[in-house]
């Protein structure tokens, strides 16, 4: 009787499949489902921390956060990936805080990377403020290893009273502008 236990828990281990991990960089498409892209080379690791620049007079400091083993779940594809996630602080001249994203959680940041390419520009998404204003793709070129060149395209929106109630804030309120300096703090 015990052989047959043995035997059971033998053959169930070598029936299990590890999870297959693949280079950052891989084609998710080209992945089974439930596959971890994995940041095998540490390349987000020069993302990561806190940033500042000064932008129309605001101050605009950014944190970028790693998330490993990140779940994502498109439509056709689930698979895990490390994510970087970046929410943001603006402040006006005086000091006072126009706009934050530091208290929601790292995951739940609206910012979150989507792809390095190999010219160290790290790709990201924005989902937008209120009603998805302001969305579009921001995109950080590595300089060096204190300084990122920001880049922010926000896309189209058009708002309705079905799609939008009055009174819905639709300021965007990141720096629109390609070539913005940041600096490591």
């Amino acid at each position: 009787m015990k052989n047959i236990f043995l035997l059971s828990i033998i053959l169930l281990s070598f029936s299990c499949k590890a999870q297959q991990a693949y280079p950052l960089d891989t084609d998710y498409d080209a992945i089974p489902n439930y596959s971890y892209l994995k940041d095998t080379n540490n390349e987000l690791l020069p993302f990561i921390g806190t940033w500042k620049a000064i932008f129309d007079n605001k101050e605009i400091i950014i944190k970028i956060d790693k998330v490993d083993h990140h779940l994502v779940d498109y439509v056709t594809n689930k698979f895990y990936r490390d994510l970087l996630f970046m929410r943001y602080n603006i402040k006006n001249v005086q000091g006072t805080v126009i706009k934050s994203t530091m208290n929601l959680p790292v995951t739940e940041a609206k910012i979150k990377s989507i792809r390095l390419f190999p010219n160290q520009v790290l790709s990201f998404s924005y989902s937008g403020g209120d009603c998805r204003y302001g969305w579009g793709d921001v995109s950080l070129k590595l300089i060096d290893a204190t300084h990122v060149k920001w880049r922010y395209q926000p896309e189209g929106v058009i708002l309705t009273n079905l799609n939008c109630p009055n009174g819905t804030d639709t300021t965007i309120y990141l720096p629109e502008t390609n070539n913005l300096i940041f600096t490591k703090q």
